[in-house]
């Protein structure tokens, strides 16, 4: 049997201590580091879910702050916020080295784009750096073209979780192209069973009013997740005569903006599904609410980069109903896993949900379709090893 090298020491900066997609994709990514024997240091800006899941795989983790990990926001984008950000780099490299400890590294992993920590520290160490891209911006204008320019300069090695987040890099940076890969993210399937009367009380909090259908949306409360434009679509159901369903939102606003959750439910209250709308909130293991779930929307207003909560339904055989932009094509077939539809458009929206909620069997046959297009190409074990080989250390060579 052929053996691959260990990948050696990594140093990963993030910008997230929670545990929404790109967090989840750092810690299967450190894992597999791990099993594949290496050694992962995970610089993190705070205490949460992340750093508890990496410390319980035994995955050395760092906690620091927001600027000594450089995070960035959209007010680092303004020339007072770019300032205050130059002033920051010294004492952010400082603290990486402390984290790094005068150890060899023998790669720096940036996840998203909204960290600049290791890029940074990476240029000043001449470490070998890959600036891992969850994400397309096409707004503002001018953080579009920063950020591809960025990467062209700080990046030995460019891996996009999409094919659509490859393009705009490529689009806005050409020379990218030969050093980057896409490698599409991977979830992975609770093999916890999950205790019957928590599933019981579960599906009877998604299903309030006596409600037989349960359409959920899961992911971050912001303002390009789409949950306005689904309240829409479902009054436009309900002006049709359809009654007999339930919206559930599952998740929470980012850090310091609970606008969002606020205005949501500002639009709920003011909605005749009032009585119809759960909002369930943050959720540490999203597996059971996918199973008391009998639709999955991906309504996105603004391009997902991949769409991780369409691949965890289909997981979990739900069929999907998503926004055909970003990556989410490359994840929900239409007509097979599920339906696709213009973003921003309520109406179409509302007519995919129509057509699956007067048709169980045609429910069934997507997420049947979808569950196994998952294992087809989106497992966890996928991930990992496209990654390793991505870093250079897999068993074969990689395109």
């Amino acid at each position: 049997m052929n053996s691959a090298p260990a990948p050696g020491r990594i140093l990963f900066v993030h910008q997230s201590c929670d545990m929404y997609g790109s967090d989840r994709v750092l810690l299967d990514i450190a894992e597999a580091v791990t099993d594949a024997g290496g050694e992962p240091i995970v610089a993190l800006p705070g205490d949460g879910p992340l750093s508890d899941a990496l410390r319980s795989r035994h995955i050395e983790v760092h906690v620091l702050s927001d600027a000594n990990v450089l995070k960035l926001s959209r007010a680092s984008l303004t020339p007072a916020g770019a300032l205050r950000l130059a002033a920051a780099v010294p004492s952010a490299l400082a603290a990486l080295d402390r984290c790094v400890d005068a150890r060899r590294i023998d790669r720096v992993h940036s996840n998203t784009l909204a960290v600049m920590g290791g890029a940074l520290w990476a240029l000043r160490r001449g470490v070998r750096h890959l600036w891992h891209v969850h994400e397309i911006v096409e707004r503002p204008r001018f953080a579009s073209v920063v950020f591809p320019w960025l990467l062209r300069y700080l990046a030995d090695d460019v891996v996009g979780n999409s094919h659509a987040t490859r393009e705009w890099l490529v689009h806005e940076q050409p020379r990218l192209a030969a050093r980057s890969k896409v490698v599409w993210n991977g979830a992975s399937t609770n093999e916890t069973p999950t205790d019957e009367a928590e599933m019981v009380n579960l599906r009877q909090t998604f299903r309030p009013c006596g409600a037989h259908v349960a359409i959920g949306l899961i992911g971050r409360i912001n303002r390009m997740k789409g949950h306005t434009l689904l309240i829409e679509a479902a009054e436009r159901l309900q002006m049709r005569g359809f009654g007999d369903f339930s919206l559930v939102f599952v998740g929470s606003p980012p850090p310091g903006q609970d606008i969002f959750l606020t205005q949501l439910r500002e639009r709920i209250a003011d909605s005749p599904l009032r009585d119809r709308i759960v909002i369930q909130g943050y959720m540490d293991e999203v597996t059971p609410a996918y199973a008391a779930l009998d639709i999955v929307c991906v309504p996105s207003t603004e391009p997902e980069a991949f769409g991780l909560v369409a691949i965890e339904a289909m997981a979990a055989g739900r069929p999907v109903v998503a926004a055909r932009i970003g990556g989410l094509p490359e994840v929900v077939v239409d007509g097979e896993t599920g339906y696709l539809h213009p973003p921003g458009d309520a109406r179409a929206l509302a007519a995919r949900l129509e057509d699956l909620l007067t048709d169980p069997q045609r429910r069934s046959a997507f997420g049947q379709a979808g569950m196994a297009r998952f294992q087809r190409e989106f497992t966890v074990a996928a991930m990992r090893e496209r990654m390793l080989m991505s870093y250079g250390f897999g068993l074969k060579t990689y395109e």
